[in-house]
């Protein structure tokens, strides 16, 4: 977002946002020609729409699939009179084929975890077939800066490490210093993928963090503090820009650490967002449309017009919603493919008083989410006391280490005692602790919440190193004191209760166990009946127990020497000569 606001507002460049299967986008870059006529790399967006467009639009869908695969079925609903758009098309598709795709001068790469590595090495080697002759690809973001030998060994390409935070750091001759810059909201328009976090300023208050946790990447990422980074003109550029959002989101890593803690706070409710704020969602279709006559990220607002109009038919009555059918229609504007901003400005007399009176806005709450995480070793009565003059929700505090159990539970304390009492909680497994360590530590949280009257939802994250050439691009690694089925059970737990653990103590009991003995028992229950616990309790289950309680010790240790390498083929248990063994490992077979 910030290179966007870079290259578009700084460099008057055109600037084009995507996120998904490059096919799919060099499939919409063709079709755009086919609508817009011939794009080049100098103007990679024509609002003029030409009678292609305003002839097929309805049949978008149908024109990208027969780009990517050339089945002529797709052009079913073409008449013999459409034989030059055919012959056009049928060119655009061998195009497709030989991956001839309109090119860019820039290209920028954001990697983000290192267990894609794969993944991100394959979309910068093909994003090169989008690159015009003598630009340039720009590979950055989390994964780049932590492992950059190995992408430049696999692309050719050496990253950019770390922050946008000097100036000339992409070779341009100015002065800017892109981190600085506050972010381009409008290309999240462009996509169809929606961020849960989209109706928020993103911003942070502070850079890096004081501490070198050997689990943590944040000192390689953001290797100086900045005590603190000023946001009320970033904020205010953004509401003047694209309308004011809702909540506030910092990705600080350590913002406890700050000396000038007070005056963070201070800055973040003098934005708005002091105990008690709210706001009025602002009007989109003004916005909209005001950037349309700015011209400012025209691909964006069109798409993000066609939706509003789309919202606005769903809410009108039945009458007023055909007429409006009708309007939009003869002008071209039911799809983004066929709209161009003259219609859309001629159709504001009819439609400017309809959203006036259909969208209708109340008062909202507003939050202020230190995304990253609050310190508990740094957090004291005076902190907790500021914290608690914002809007905040909900407090995430990580609980890494049950050694940290006392200043953990003194910050959920003093959480408590000013009124916080929605709280996050991350925590760290597969490290150095145990799996009993683990499940105490849960355990805690939910006695806390019973205890204080407060909500913690835990978020179990799994360690997996960065500096491992085995692991860094996968989720392979076991810590020592866990294995694969430890980790597997763990995993099928959370995926039945959708990453988060809440405060209910039933819920947890029934999850997890109520003991350590049942949670054990679940370590080494077949996958299948953890996932689908219900169905299998009284049935499967209770029978799977019987047979693993009868077998003796010796038989107990190879059992659960086996279960923990969570391998259950033919092949590798074949050769077991203790039948009641086989027997029980014939469970861990059953899928769904």
């Amino acid at each position: 977002m910030k290179l966007a606001t870079y290259f578009r507002s700084v460099c008057k460049d055109d600037v084009r946002f995507f996120k998904g299967d490059l096919k799919t986008f060099a499939a919409r870059l063709l079709l755009e020609e086919f609508f817009y006529g011939e794009v080049d790399s100098q103007n990679l967006f024509k609002p003029e729409v030409n009678d292609a467009a305003q002839k097929f639009y309805r049949y978008e869908k149908s024109l990208l699939e027969f780009i990517k695969t050339g089945k002529n079925s797709l052009l079913e609903f073409m008449g013999e009179e459409d034989f030059f758009y055919e012959y056009s098309l049928k060119k655009i598709h061998r195009r497709f084929k030989d991956e001839d795709f309109p090119t860019f001068d820039i290209i920028c790469v954001n990697s983000l975890f290192t267990f894609y590595f794969d993944e991100t090495v394959r979309t910068i080697n093909y994003a090169k077939k989008f690159l015009a002759d003598g630009g340039k690809i720009f590979v950055g973001g989390v994964a780049a800066t932590l492992v950059p030998k190995f992408f430049e060994e696999a692309t050719g390409i050496k990253p950019h490490e770390g922050l946008l935070d000097k100036p000339d750091d992409l070779g341009k001759q100015d002065d800017v210093i892109i981190d600085t810059l506050p972010p381009d909201y409008s290309i999240l328009d462009e996509i169809d993928y929606k961020y849960p976090a989209a109706d928020a300023y993103l911003t942070y208050t502070t850079r890096g963090c004081i501490r070198k946790c050997t689990f943590c990447a944040v000192s390689r990422l953001e290797p100086e503090y900045k005590d603190h980074v000023k946001i009320f003109e970033q904020l205010k550029h953004t509401e003047n820009q694209f309308g004011a959002k809702r909540n506030l989101l910092l990705m600080d890593n350590n913002v406890l650490a700050s000396k000038k803690f007070d005056e963070i706070i201070d800055e973040i409710k003098a934005c708005g967002f002091g105990k008690g704020a709210n706001y009025l969602p602002p009007d989109e279709y003004a916005i909209t449309l005001k950037n349309l006559r700015e011209a400012f990220n025209d691909r964006a607002y069109l798409k993000k017009m066609i939706h509003l109009y789309d919202e606005l038919e769903r809410k009108l009555p039945e009458n007023l919603a055909g007429e409006f059918y009708l309007r939009r229609e003869e002008k071209f504007l039911l799809s983004v493919s066929s709209a161009t901003k003259e219609k859309i400005f001629e159709l504001d007399e009819f439609v400017r008083p309809l959203f006036e009176k259909y969208f209708k806005h109340k008062n909202l709450v507003r939050y202020v989410d230190f995304n990253q995480g609050l310190d508990a070793r740094l957090l004291d009565e005076k902190k907790m006391a500021r914290l608690a003059e914002l809007n905040i929700h909900p407090m995430r505090i990580a609980f890494d280490h049950i050694e940290q159990r006392e200043i953990y539970e003194r910050a959920i304390r003093l959480a408590a005692k000013y009124g916080v009492r929605d709280l996050s909680n991350y925590l760290l497994y597969n490290f150095f602790d145990t799996p009993e360590d683990f499940y105490n530590r849960l355990r805690i949280n939910i006695d806390l919440c019973e205890e204080l009257d407060v909500a913690i939802y835990s978020f179990p994250m799994k360690y997996c190193p960065i500096d491992d050439r085995k692991f860094f691009r996968n989720r392979d690694y076991i810590g020592r004191h866990w294995n694969k089925k430890f980790i597997r059970a763990i995993q099928a737990i959370i995926n039945a209760t959708k990453g988060k653990v809440g405060r209910g103590r039933e819920f947890f009991e029934k999850a997890f166990g109520k003991n350590l003995d049942e949670f054990k028992e679940l370590l080494y229950m077949p996958e299948t009946f953890i996932i689908y616990r219900m169905r299998y309790e009284e049935t499967l289950t209770e029978t799977w127990r019987e047979k693993f309680l009868a077998l003796d010790d010796d038989e107990r240790t190879l059992a659960k020497k086996i279960i923990e390498a969570n391998k259950f083929s033919d092949k590798d248990i074949g050769d077991l000569e203790s039948e009641k063994i086989r027997e029980l490992l014939e469970f861990y077979k059953i899928r769904r």
